[in-house]
């Protein structure tokens, strides 16, 4: 058995640098940025209406709408929706922040239901569970690029009126019995931000069918004007308003992002598959599931720790993975360490605006809602054993992926041996541990 790097043993990796998420950004980018700023046109101008049509072609949506951020196309969903003080939206405890704090934006309440314990995402029985007659809205997350299961959650929505907003913004080009995510809610949303499959640097867009929809998410993106209205739209303000549009730099990016989207999915979907190739049979790791309703797309490569099997937890395993070169401990206090959302301090304390706890508490809210320990078990869980481990993006070399994979094999097997041995593992500081425990 070679001696881990953490006992002195050699690492896997020394002489490169960590791996980390990067963007493909290519001379066709470089060249369509000069060509706007040569133009002097850097606000959202003729290159945002390009970009647009090119998402919803791509899609084959009827229209797209590139805004600032992931976030803020969550946000104007929810606002055309009608979301508002009282109301309660259905989200997933298992994933990034903005998924649910986007429902407190509009004043109204997230509700946390569990998710499956395979694909970790939401578990259409404990929606039906949580649904209340204060309920408006769920936001079904398709996590590191796993498609949700939408046919019992859109029955859902029929059966009670809900309106279904698909947070997509890890999973573009992923598809659920054929069609593309984010075409099958009300609205999808996407994120642009670096790292992601596309990228603008910050940026996100929403796609829609709906018509009413496209013209409300369009005035909430700019100041509440009226598209139809055209430029004296701007007198005519009817609505609280803000401003979220994308600037005509970034939607240039993204047009050629577009163009390289099929290419850049199926190279992230190759490097996951060779990762899965190597690691299937290494012991104490569960590889990413295939979802037998649909295909899913790479944004992250995430395994399973089993820590009956290693005889530790994923604290330990993520120390010996850095000391090995693989892994950045800077991940701890990130979005790559994922804790149960519903465990966060902003709905631990009902932190609301203004020092209040609105809109947990207040008179429009005639519900109640708790958040703690317990509501969500399986994705409690999940954020113990769950490691996002790498990006797969396509600028991986080949000696790159075989690092991660070795790396992993190497830890895993000296963890099983350590147990059978009765070596206990701990690794983890006190310090790593306070800095969870900080998050």
């Amino acid at each position: 058995m070679r001696s881990l790097a953490i006992d002195g043993g050699t690492p896997v990796r020394s002489t490169k640098p960590f791996l980390v998420e990067t963007d493909v950004f290519e001379e066709e980018e470089l060249q369509a940025l000069l060509n706007v700023a040569k133009k002097k046109k850097l606000r959202r101008a003729e290159a945002a209406l390009e970009y647009e049509r090119a998402l919803a072609e791509w899609f084959g949506a009827k229209h797209a709408i590139a805004v600032s951020s992931g976030t803020t196309a969550l946000h104007i969903a929810l606002a055309a929706f009608g979301i508002g003080p009282g109301d309660e939206v259905i989200v997933t405890p298992y994933t990034f922040i903005a998924s649910d704090t986007c429902v407190l934006e509009q004043n109204a309440i997230p509700i946390f239901a569990d998710v499956d314990p395979h694909y970790l995402t939401l578990d259409p029985a404990d929606v039906e569970r949580k649904i209340t007659k204060h309920t408006k809205a769920i936001i079904p997350v398709s996590i590191t690029g796993t498609p949700v299961d939408l046919d019992p959650i859109m029955d859902l929505a029929r059966k009670h009126k809900l309106w279904v907003l698909e947070d997509c913004a890890q999973s573009p080009g992923a598809t659920y019995k054929g069609r593309k995510v984010g075409t099958i809610g009300h609205v999808g949303a996407f994120s642009t931000i670096a790292g992601k499959i596309t990228s603008t640097g910050e940026g996100g867009f929403v796609i829609t069918d709906d018509e009413d929809l496209y013209e409300k998410m369009w005035g909430y993106m700019d100041f509440a004007r009226k598209r139809s209205l055209g430029a004296a739209s701007k007198y005519h303000w009817g609505l609280p308003c803000t401003n979220y549009r994308i600037t005509n730099m970034q939607a240039a990016i993204g047009l050629e992002q577009v163009k390289k989207m099929d290419r850049v999915i199926a190279k992230r979907s190759e490097n996951a598959g060779y990762l899965t190739q190597r690691l299937k049979d290494v012991p104490g790791i569960e590889t990413p599931k295939e979802p037998p309703w649909g295909e899913r797309v790479y944004y992250y490569y995430a395994i399973r720790i089993h820590p009956e099997v290693l005889g530790t937890d994923m604290l330990n395993f993520a120390v010996a993975l850095a000391a090995e070169g693989i892994y950045d401990l800077g991940y701890l206090s990130t979005t790559r360490w994922i804790i149960p959302q519903h465990l966060q301090p902003v709905f631990l304390n009902k932190t609301g605006y203004g020092g209040t706890k609105c809109p947990f508490e207040c008179p429009w809210y005639e519900g109640h809602v708790e958040y703690g320990p317990g509501l969500c078990p399986v994705a409690e869980r999940a954020c113990e054993e769950v490691f996002w481990l790498t990006s797969v993006h396509p600028l991986l070399e080949q000696e790159d992926l075989d690092d991660i994979a070795t790396a992993v094999e190497k830890i895993a097997t000296a963890f099983v041996d350590k147990k059978a041995a009765g070596i206990p593992i701990a690794y983890a500081t006190e310090e790593h541990r306070a800095r969870l425990s900080a998050l």
